[in-house]
């Protein structure tokens, strides 16, 4: 496999715009329904609605690159964590199909494509996508475009900073932040190793250099020193898994957390929160449960790319903005009220209240929070609470001890089932879906979203109060064909065929 020290040479191609005037010779990648800005720059070919080709590298040094990446992860530890989602299945004809949203607040900058070729100890070629709202290095959109070309350090180290990568085997590979937690962070999975790497440069490395599943799982357990951290005082927020799949019909979740790399084959998909049992118990800061389980509910029916990216779509989450008013509740023949619905404006499923936070829910009309177990001390489970919220601190600080690790456990249980049983309480639930409802409309988030929705993007670009989906991808590793949609318009489509 690949050692760190050697360097190679990108051969890049260019992408034809179907839908706009193009001189540019064209490559395997193809763009449709698309009005193509296709202007060419020092660097770079500006392909419109915010998406940079990165087509003419001239070298790309991956020691260089690497060291550039690694001085700044305790910079982007400062940033907000995102609400990403991915699926993966087999369909009945044996095609491997992930699809992923990367869910971010809206801004100006651009997302950037590579396609780089393998030289000197790289094996495979592939297409990655890096999005420049998680970093912040290069320049905005606008800023870009009135200069002559990317600064050169940043250019050389796009590949490495990809949140998505697939490769000529068919192998792809994204990830999805959990939150940062200093108790589940890596300081290095392999100390010793010459081949160290943060988890943000695994989607590049592994495709560059595997072409299966299998070999990916060897590759990053046995071979590279992964981690999270520079050193033990300065950690990053970039605790990532990540989702996996090839042409052989493997696919599955590699998750990474406290030193160790763990694969959950077959996994349907991620939100962002561990799945690892061992892992889910001990980690606190997670969400994403309602549109994992609303995806994984239907995973069955995808028997193509386009049901695929229509799931995703469902997913998505502005989904909880838009559709926070048509919630319902079931009641009983005596009026007892049960179980809790959202669905859209037809009337059919949608997400639920747990994709905000299993823990956590919105309940007045200034958007704060409220900590349901915390909030009623005086219900007649607090003392028993309190108990098993201590077994459960003294885990995270290290307690191995059996009966903490049981309690621990049942704490974990609880808070979820508490949340279930508050939400149940008609009077809870009218309080839920209200002071929701009032804060979006009271923001005017809805009302934002809706017109960025309808298109009229640009006013609303830099608002960190509008959570959307930046990147949307569809990959049939089988077939070896990639679709990514941009900013959420059907009208921004890439097809990649390896």
């Amino acid at each position: 496999m690949k050692k760190f020290a050697l360097c190679f040479l990108p051969i890049v191609g260019l992408l034809v715009g179907c839908g706009g005037n193009s001189n540019n010779q064209p490559f395997k990648g193809a763009i449709y329904k698309w009005d193509v800005a296709n202007a060419r720059y020092e660097n770079f070919t500006d392909l419109g609605h915010y998406v940079i080709d990165v087509d003419t590298h001239t070298h790309f040094d991956f020691d260089r690159a690497l060291a550039y990446a690694n001085a700044r992860y305790d910079k982007w530890a400062k940033l907000p964590g995102g609400g990403c989602s991915a699926l993966g299945t087999k369909t009945n004809n044996g095609d491997v199909i992930i699809g992923r949203n990367l869910d971010l607040t809206v801004s100006q900058y651009p997302c950037y494509v590579t396609h780089v070729e393998p030289v000197d100890g790289f094996r495979y070629k592939n297409i990655n996508f890096t999005y420049d709202q998680l970093f912040r290095e290069g320049d905005k959109y606008d800023d870009l475009l009135r200069k002559s070309g990317l600064s050169e350090e940043y250019y050389n180290a796009l590949p490495l900073l990809a949140t998505d990568s697939f490769n000529e085997k068919g192998l792809y590979i994204q990830y999805n932040m959990r939150d940062f937690e200093d108790y589940m962070i890596c300081s290095g999975t392999n100390p010793g190793s010459e081949n160290r790497i943060c988890t943000v440069s695994l989607p590049f490395v592994v495709t560059a250099s595997c072409a299966t599943v299998k070999e990916a799982i060897d590759y990053i357990t046995n071979d590279l020193d992964v981690y999270t951290m520079l050193d033990k005082s300065v950690a990053s927020g970039w605790n990532l898994c990540f989702m996996i799949g090839d042409a052989t019909g493997e696919y599955g979740l590699i998750e990474i957390a406290r030193n160790e790399v763990m694969y959950l084959p077959f996994q349907h998909g991620q939100g962002n929160y561990y799945i690892t049992p061992k892992w889910n118990v001990l980690s606190k800061g997670q969400s994403g449960y309602g549109r994992l389980q609303f995806g994984i509910e239907r995973i069955d029916q995808v028997q193509s790319e386009q049901d695929m990216s229509n799931l995703m779509e469902k997913i998505m989450w502005r989904n909880e903005i838009l559709n926070v008013e048509y919630a319902t509740q079931d009641f009983d023949a005596n009026g007892v009220p049960g179980a809790v619905h959202f669905k859209d404006k037809d009337g059919n499923p949608s997400l639920d209240w747990r994709s905000d936070n299993v823990r956590l829910i919105p309940v007045d009309e200034e958007g704060k929070y409220i900590d349901i177990y915390a909030d009623k001390p005086t219900h007649p489970l607090a003392p028993q609470v309190q108990l098993l919220k201590e077994a459960s601190d003294r885990v995270k600080a290290g307690s191995e001890d059996p009966s903490d690790l049981r309690d621990s456990k049942e704490y974990e249980a609880y808070l979820e089932n508490a949340n279930l049983y508050w939400a149940s309480d008609d009077r809870n639930f009218q309080e839920l879906q209200k002071g929701m409802t009032q804060y979006y409309n009271k923001t005017g988030i809805k009302e934002k979203l809706l017109k960025y929705i309808a298109g009229e993007e640009k006013p609303l670009r830099d608002d960190s109060n509008i959570w959307t989906t930046a990147l949307s991808i569809t990959c049939n590793c089988t077939q070896k064909r990639l679709t990514a949609r941009f900013w959420e318009h059907t009208d921004t489509i890439m097809i990649w065929q390896f």
